[in-house]
């Protein structure tokens, strides 16, 4: 076959909307990765500790567990879900605390929960566009995007953790917010508080868009608090809860950024994040399709605060990605916002792998099925840092900060489209969508498996 030949039945293949093709290159990089990568044993710590639940420790669970792994730092949703997802195997005999350490089908049975979880919120994220106003092919479009965007295919597929958790819950009060069902909207991000605190920050300046009545805005904001007081107050007296959950240092990465005034400093994100809320609530909408557009891009504004001026956990950004999405399928430069989502995608792992050197980087292959083929260790004769060459973190953040306020920024309501119908995919955008994708998850995992060919023995 000729090169012209080859050329043209690419460019059939990118101008043509979504296909079986699509989902089989979905597939085929989320099997690989799905087996290949994970970072470290905390996910295999959570689904261990979730026994505890199981062999009847409900109120001394975080005394148990301080024995059995070590302690647990999160609120008991995480755990009792996945002892749920762990109850058939338990009954079974097939795994518990001891033989889940260091067993690979632990670690992609603990894997597969929050990886079907992903699956379901992809649905949600097209549900979500259908309220929108978007015609169905576009919603399913929406949905795709959601499930290929490479950060959040990275922090499921390739990091493996159980932050969709707080996604999924996440989605589902956004779903019924623009039902204008504020109660259900309050009841699950309240519950998606449970799992990581960032729906407060998202929930605070949507409640004010839509909600003027002060009174209300109380109201609503003490039942999105009453699951995490309900959990916190069964286990206060404990404290094993207390020191894990409380003194859990990852919880105040958020808030590192200041300015400093002789002796006090200035926090910026909730400087900027209070006035935030104001200018939502003193925002005077006069149609539904506008409260879309604002509340999309008010959360887009709170994933800048959250990412791009705090410090993070490269797992952490999965929270940020269905507001990007919604927001890139709201706008009228679809194509453009696909490059800068692969460019994003790019210096996110430029700075993860200089920053968390020999941790999120080839290292998450010994703890994937190629672990027992590595010749001694895969950190010593080539990093990922190393393969990139360019090692300046503060550059390569500020790059990713820079780049991540032009992506939100541009998500202002001044450059979205006027009306659902309006909506252009334009004549590269599933090229740029597909490609972002493709090139994206490449960017990692093709040095990946070259420092592994590497370290064979």
């Amino acid at each position: 076959m000729t090169g012209v030949k080859i050329m043209k039945k690419l460019k059939g293949y990118y101008d043509r909307p979504l296909s079986a093709i699509d989902w089989s290159l979905f597939a085929f990089f989320g099997i690989l990765c799905y087996f290949s990568f994970n970072q470290g044993l905390d996910l295999v710590h959570t689904g261990i500790s979730s026994f505890a639940y199981l062999r009847g420790h409900f109120l001394d669970f975080y005394e148990y567990n301080k024995v059995i792994v070590g302690g647990n730092n999160y609120l008991p949703s995480t755990y009792i879900i996945y002892a749920i997802w762990n109850l058939p195997i338990h009954l079974l005999g097939l795994l518990n605390e001891t033989n889940s350490k260091d067993s690979l089908l632990a670690l992609y049975w603990f894997k597969l929960l929050p990886t079907l979880v992903y699956m379901a919120s992809g649905y949600l994220v097209y549900r979500i566009s259908l309220i929108f106003g978007l015609k169905h092919g576009i919603a399913k479009i929406a949905g795709f995007a959601f499930l290929t965007m490479p950060i959040g295919f990275f922090s499921q597929f390739i990091f493996g953790q159980y932050d969709i958790f707080t996604v999924f819950f996440m989605l589902l009060g956004l779903l019924f917010y623009y039902k204008k069902n504020i109660l259900l909207f309050t009841v699950f991000m309240g519950i998606a508080v449970t799992f990581k605190y960032f729906p407060v920050l998202i929930f605070i300046p949507l409640l004010m868009l839509v909600e003027k009545d002060v009174f209300k805005i109380i109201k609503y904001s003490l039942i999105l608090m009453l699951p995490l007081l309900l959990e916190v107050l069964i286990y206060l007296p404990s404290d094993a809860f207390r020191y894990g959950v409380f003194e859990f240092e990852a919880n105040s990465y958020m808030f590192y950024a200041t300015i400093n005034l002789s002796s006090i400093s200035l926090r910026i994100v909730i400087v900027l994040w209070i006035l935030l809320a104001a200018y939502a609530y003193f925002t005077e909408l006069k149609d539904d399709f506008s409260v879309i557009k604002w509340s999309i891009f008010f959360a887009n504004i709170v994933t800048f605060l959250s990412f791009g001026l705090s410090m993070w956990h490269p797992q952490w950004l999965l929270f940020a990605v269905p507001f990007w999405v919604l927001g890139t399928m709201l706008s009228k430069k679809f194509d453009i916002f696909m490059v800068i989502e692969f460019m994003i995608m790019v210096f996110f792992i430029l700075f993860t792998v200089n920053f968390f050197t020999n941790n999120v980087d080839q290292n998450m292959l010994n703890y994937g099925i190629f672990r027992d083929l590595i010749d001694g260790d895969i950190n010593l004769k080539l990093t990922m840092a190393n393969f990139f060459v360019f090692s300046k973190p503060d550059i390569i953040y500020s790059v990713f900060s820079s780049l991540l306020l032009v992506y939100v920024l541009f998500k202002h309501p001044k450059y979205q489209i006027e009306k659902a119908e309006d909506f252009e995919l334009g004549t590269q955008g599933l090229l740029f969508m597909r490609m972002r994708f493709i090139l994206g998850i490449g960017f990692f995992i093709l040095p990946a498996f070259i420092i592994l060919l590497l370290n064979l023995k």
